[in-house]
């Protein structure tokens, strides 16, 4: 996942948020695989996923979702995996996967081209991602399948930690600048059936956040590639920040995080 947020509503930047400059990008991300890799593939397979379908995973991240479409798909040559920045998946191509460099918002594939399209934690980030919905529709064959997975807030609300929702809220709020909208997946499968998607259908996991697990590090290392941003803003304090930090690495530390939803629905008649 590399988040661009492009030209959204007066007040957002135009610009790289969460970018593989950060040192740390790819363990960040191979932490969000291991605790969300298990909801896309549930999705993927309810959706009707089979053997031999042509793949797309668009905002591949680190390749664990691609990796996994060219096993289960039976032939690595079916899948294409994309980033606006594929530094970090570059490797796939020796397995036989199609890596290319792409932007959703602006660049095309021919008629037809897939059977499913995965993405993950993209949408959310793109202030077109009405429109996104789309335009990705052409791509896909007569049955062909979406399967969309981003994050939502909840039930971050509810949280008993004070330091922990404080934190999690600011970076939250400062994406928000930018054009994420970590609301709009609490509506799924809604924008799918709105764009016309049939069959659509829709689950959610809410990962139970535990000091020093792989979900709670991925939201250190993320408070952390945000940090300056969040200063900046002064939506939180540096010690504030480290109270959330010294929270996410206590292993007696258990809270709910931000949850995760998944829709699919079929290409639009």
């Amino acid at each position: 996942m590399n988040l661009q947020a492009t030209d959204g509503a007066p007040g957002q930047r135009s610009e790289y948020v969460l970018t593989k400059d950060w040192p740390r990008e790819r363990e960040r991300l191979s932490l969000l695989e291991d605790s969300v890799d298990a909801l896309s593939i549930a999705a993927i397979r309810a959706a009707g996923f089979r053997p031999g379908f042509r793949c797309l995973d668009i905002g591949t991240g680190s390749g664990s979702i691609a990796s996994w479409l060219a096993r289960e798909t039976g032939n690595p040559t079916l899948v294409t995996a994309t980033d606006i920045d594929p530094r970090l998946i570059t490797s796939l191509a020796d397995t036989g996967i199609r890596v290319l460099q792409h932007d959703v918002v602006t660049d095309e594939f021919p008629a037809g081209s897939f059977d499913i399209i995965h993405t993950r934690t993209v949408l959310e980030h793109i202030a077109q991602r009405e429109h996104v919905l789309d335009r990705i529709v052409p791509w896909l064959a007569p049955e062909g399948i979406l399967v969309v997975v981003d994050c939502a807030s909840f039930p971050l609300s509810s949280s008993r930690n004070p330091a922990f929702r404080k934190a999690i809220q600011a970076f939250i709020d400062v994406l928000a600048l930018t054009g994420t909208d970590y609301q709009w997946a609490r509506t799924f499968p809604e924008p799918l059936q709105r764009h016309g998607y049939r069959d659509a259908g829709a689950s959610t996991i809410v990962p139970t956040v535990h000091g020093g697990s792989p979900i709670a590090k991925f939201w250190s290392l993320t408070l952390e590639t945000v940090r300056p941003r969040l200063l900046d803003a002064r939506l939180i304090g540096s010690e504030e920040i480290n109270q959330a930090q010294r929270l996410l690495a206590n292993p007696e530390f258990f809270d709910l995080g931000p949850g995760f939803l998944a829709a699919w629905g079929r290409r639009p008649q």
